[in-house]
Order: structure tokens, then sequence, then C-alpha cells
């Protein structure tokens, strides 16, 4: 059955999630790269812990939300970084990842042209 633009993908489990990390990045986290879905800055988990970030905010609120950025660039895709919060209100992360029981939805993955050395 081909899944219709109302059923939501299922979830990835977090080995999958891992995996497919790995494969577009690399096995170092610090390189593995996310889209924010609000503004649409592409950041590396080495990015989030620069900024201070604890490592529960990696793809699921903007890097933005530590590196001093403002709103005005919140919800409009047109680069950032924002201030978006994946918890919030309006909940724009796209992958859903099984873990233990528990669905965590987080940012979706950067192309993987989009790569920097880390």
């Amino acid at each position: 059955m081909k899944p219709s633009r109302d059923t939501p993908p299922q979830p990835m489990t977090r080995e999958e999630w891992i995996q497919e990390a790995t494969c577009r990045f690399g096995a170092s986290v610090a390189g593995w790269r996310f889209v924010c879905p609000s503004c649409g800055h592409v950041a590396s988990a080495k990015d989030w812990r620069d900024a201070g970030a604890p490592d529960t905010a990696i793809a699921f609120s903007c890097v933005g939300r530590w590196t001093g950025a403002d709103d005005s660039k919140t919800f409009k895709r047109e680069g950032g970084p924002c201030i978006y919060a994946g918890g919030g209100l309006f909940r724009l992360n796209p992958l859903k990842v099984s873990d233990g029981g528990v669905i965590y939805e987080v940012f979706d993955f950067a192309e993987a042209t989009d790569v920097v050395a880390v």
C-alpha cells in the first residue's frame, strides 16, 4: 500500500536514524547536518555544541536559539538561523524517530552535498 499525503510517515527507529546519518555524513556525530523546517538553515551537531546548546536541542530546535538570532526569519524559509523550537505550538519537525517506545520529532537531514569538514 502506497502512503497518501494524509498518511503520516512511519517513525524510523533510532538505529535506522543513526544508520541514515552515518551513511550521509560519516560516523562523526559532529558532522551530521540538519535543516531547520522553519527557516531552512543548515547546521551541524558541532554548530549546536559550539553555540552552547544541549545535545537534546540538536535537530530539534534551530541553532539560532543559542546564537542570538532574532525572530525575523522564523517560519519564513529565508535562510536563518531563527528561534524555532520543535516542541512548541507549531510542530514542523518532519522526521519521527522511535526510541524505547517514545516518538521524537526531529529536523530532516541536510543533503549530503551540504557536508563540510569537521
